[in-house]
Order: structure tokens, then sequence, then C-alpha cells
């Protein structure tokens, strides 16, 4: 067995936790042992930080593939490293999961990806978003794991129209009529799924702690804003669909819908 490659020594040399992997859970962890005073050994076999929450470049991400693609069978700890004899040194083998189950590397066009290399990263496992009031950031704050870690606000969210072309997403009323990409009946439509819905969830809320006079007068008013109970019990992609909303705009509804259960 080929000898394991020495490594500078570390002081101290007993830690009250070894966390392994520099992902957003495991830097929680330590962070909050090393706030409530304890020692902490952090380690991460990759070569980059961040474990499965690492987002790379298009070179980090192929290097990355390469060497998930066939993983190495798990080697047992060799002797010399913990002592058999000493009772309280525990021998504990290590065996990675891979990320990724089935892994296929092809590439489309690799002259344009690599002239393009620069120009974006590529999440390990999907996009991670975060909001400014969830609780997770107060949990990062609490426990000092936001000093190490970064942050970056979204600019732009864009979807594939199916021909190639990225289509970015407005995210205003101002800029759903400024989007060029629209027609106006499509603008019009987009408007009038967005005011239906809006209504609905004032008149749901409203519907909370009125009193019966309150009830009387507002029902007819409440019963034209409410989406059917039909509808609401239907799949969201048939309503879609009932409500007649072009492609495009069912994509952009979609992706709202996706962002509101990250």
């Amino acid at each position: 067995m080929s000898e394991l490659p020495q490594y500078p020594p570390i002081d101290p040399t007993t830690f009250d936790l070894i966390v392994i992997g520099t992902g957003l859970p495991e830097s929680v962890i330590a962070a909050a042992a090393s706030t409530s005073g304890k020692t902490v050994l952090h380690l991460d076999p990759n070569p980059f930080y961040g474990s499965h929450f690492a987002s790379l470049s298009i070179p980090e991400f192929n290097s990355f593939l390469n060497s998930n693609s066939a993983p190495p069978a798990s080697q047992s700890c060799p002797e010399t490293a913990c002592p058999s004899d000493d009772p309280n040194l525990s021998i504990i083998n290590l065996n990675c999961r891979s990320l990724y189950s089935d892994l296929e590397i092809s590439s489309f066009s690799p002259t344009l990806l690599e002239e393009c290399s620069r120009k974006f990263l590529l999440d390990l496992a999907g996009p991670r978003v975060l909001f400014c009031a969830d609780k997770a950031i107060d949990l990062m704050l609490k426990s000092e794991a936001s000093q190490y870690v970064e942050f970056k606000s979204i600019d732009a969210s864009f979807i594939g129209d199916g021909d190639g072309a990225l289509l970015a997403v407005p995210d205003s009323r101002a800029a759903i009529f400024k989007d060029k990409s629209l027609s106006l009946i499509q603008k019009n439509q987009l408007m009038r799924f967005l005011k239906l819905v809006e209504g609905h969830l004032r008149a749901t809320a409203a519907s909370v702690g009125t009193d019966v006079n309150q009830s009387e007068k507002g029902e007819e008013r409440e019963t034209a804003s409410r989406i059917s109970v039909e509808d609401l019990e239907s799949p969201f992609v048939d309503f879609l669909t009932k409500m007649k909303l072009p492609a495009k705009i069912k994509s952009y509804t979609l992706l709202f819908l996706a962002f509101s259960f990250c």
C-alpha cells in the first residue's frame, strides 16, 4: 500500500468536533460549535469549498464530473494511522457517496464552452436560493457562519424558449410592459392572471376574522374575486391551460411558483 502523504502537524491535536464537508449545513454546524467555545476541525475531501453547494467554472465542473464518473473503490484505513492498541482511538472508514447516481459526459460545442467559460458558473446540485426573510438567514447570522459564506443577489431569471435562446423573466409590472418579447395581448393576459391570483389571496385573507354583517356585504364581491374550488383542486398546469395562457406565460408562472417553494 502506498504511503500516505505527509501533512503539516495540526495544533491542537484533539478536537471536540470533526466536521467533514464545507456545504451550508456543515458550515452552520461547525460555526455554531466554534462560537460556543468548542474546538472544531473542518475538513473537505474536495479541492474546493462548498461541497454540493459549490458553484464551479466549466473547467472545474468538468474536472469534478470526471473525478465522479468512476468513484474509486473504498480503501480501509491503514493500521499505522490509528494504533489498534490505543483504547481512546477508533478507526472509521469514510465512504463518500457520489452526488450523481448515473453520469454521462457530453458536449455539443467544446469551442463555444471554452470561449464562454469565464462568463458563468454552474451549481453542482441545482440553484440554492434563500429569501432575505428566510429563517435560514437568521440561523447563519446566529451561528456566525455568515462570516465566511458568500451571498449573491439574483440579478435576473431566464427561461429557454425551446429554440436555444434565453428570455429574461419580468419581475415587476413595469418589467412586464417593457418586455419586448411579449405581445400586448400576452402582457394583458399575464396582468389579468396576476390580478386574479391577487384578488383571491385578498378575499381569502379578508374572510378570516370578519363579522356576519361584513361577510354578508362582501360575499358577492369575494365570490367574484375567488378562484373556484374546482380550479383549486385541479392540477396547476390544467388551471393555466383553462386560463388560456400561452406557453411563454405558463413558463413564467411556473418559474414564479418554483421560487415560492425554494
